[in-house]
């Protein structure tokens, strides 16, 4: 996906949703773009509505009116401003990502040239627009809030028909996210039962979440991520640019250490000396005495006889004489 190959070995790729916190406003898309880059994220994602193609008018009320009403206001549309923004994305080092909501949103990011497609929950089942999206033969990220398994299944397939390379994320679309349903052990449902990289979009309104997704395995996090000068319309599901720069290095830290391998690390041998247990004369022992198990004890540092060897020595004489807290060795019994 444009630069990056996303598998079970690579570090997380990180996306700040952005949406439409802009307002509809170029120079406002910009401070976005560049507060992602700062807090470290990967990708910057927009979005493009085409709204006479998108919905009907006027049928989906909400208290600062009709969607397609609202959607007008802050959408950023044409082509030519999203050329713009790639651009932009590219000058400062950050992917450009946008998600389309019709079909025609997607011929516009065609036009654009991306790398790559993100569709939104509500186009899951959407299978018309997700084929003609595939057909374009680029990578696809799905999000799957408000769906069953089934629904996922049949849009699954229909992708692999199209010969499509995706990856899918979890979501819950809820805003903010309630934490009992999260269900973030879906992560690993999808991935066993589909076979694809997994991601998780995240819309609760802090950070623990989206870290404990990647302990789950999660290879993409999806977060918002606003200015609050803007007082854009996901203000309230959205990080700041200091919140999200501290989520990154949480992941960062979190992926880390996601290893299975069990070995003594070269710090801890630093630390085993003294840690560790030895050996160890517990009254003195005269030489040519018979060691009991009373006359031995283990105590730190462990720099001498392991104290798992402790049973070898009972039973063995002293050779020399052996003082109380001295670390008794092989040579020193017969």
């Amino acid at each position: 996906m444009g630069k990056f190959k996303i598998n079970d070995l690579s570090p997380v790729v990180i996306i700040a949703e952005l949406a439409c916190e802009h307002g509809g406003k170029m120079d406002a898309a910009k401070r976005l773009i560049k507060a992602a880059k700062e807090a470290g994220a990967d990708i910057a994602k927009l979005q493009v509505h085409v709204i006479k193609e998108e919905m009907v008018p006027d049928t989906i009320k909400f208290w600062a009116g009709s969607m397609d009403e609202v959607l007008d206001k802050v959408n950023i549309g044409t082509a030519r401003e999203h050329k713009e923004l790639k651009k932009y994305c590219e000058e400062i080092g950050i992917m450009y990502l946008c998600t389309p909501f019709c079909r025609e949103a997607a011929d516009i990011l065609e036009e654009v040239g991306v790398d790559a497609y993100k569709t939104g929950s509500g186009e899951l089942t959407n299978i018309p627009m997700q084929r003609h999206i595939a057909k374009k033969g680029k990578p696809m990220i799905v999000s799957t809030g408000m769906s069953t398994l089934e629904d996922i299944a049949e849009t699954v397939k229909a992708l692999n028909e199209e010969g499509a390379s995706f990856a899918l994320t979890h979501c819950i679309s809820e805003y903010p996210a309630d934490y009992g349903d999260l269900n973030l052990g879906m992560i690993n449902v999808l991935k066993e039962k589909f076979g694809v990289v997994v991601g998780y979009s995240d819309h609760t309104n802090e950070i623990y979440s989206a870290i404990a997704a990647v302990a789950k395995g999660a290879k993409i996090i999806e977060k918002h991520l606003t200015i609050r000068d803007l007082h854009g319309p996901d203000n309230n599901v959205s990080l700041d640019p200091e919140q999200f720069k501290q989520m990154v290095e949480a992941i960062r830290k979190v992926e880390q250490s996601l290893g299975s391998i069990k070995q003594i690390h070269d710090q801890e041998k630093e630390v085993s000396g003294w840690a560790h247990h030895s050996v160890v004369v517990k009254a003195d022992i005269p030489a040519g005495t018979k060691i009991t198990d009373k006359m031995l004890t283990v105590k730190r540092p462990g720099w001498g006889v392991p104290a798992k060897f402790l049973p070898d020595f009972i039973g063995k004489v002293a050779k020399k004489d052996l003082k109380v807290n001295e670390l008794i060795k092989l040579k020193d019994v017969e």
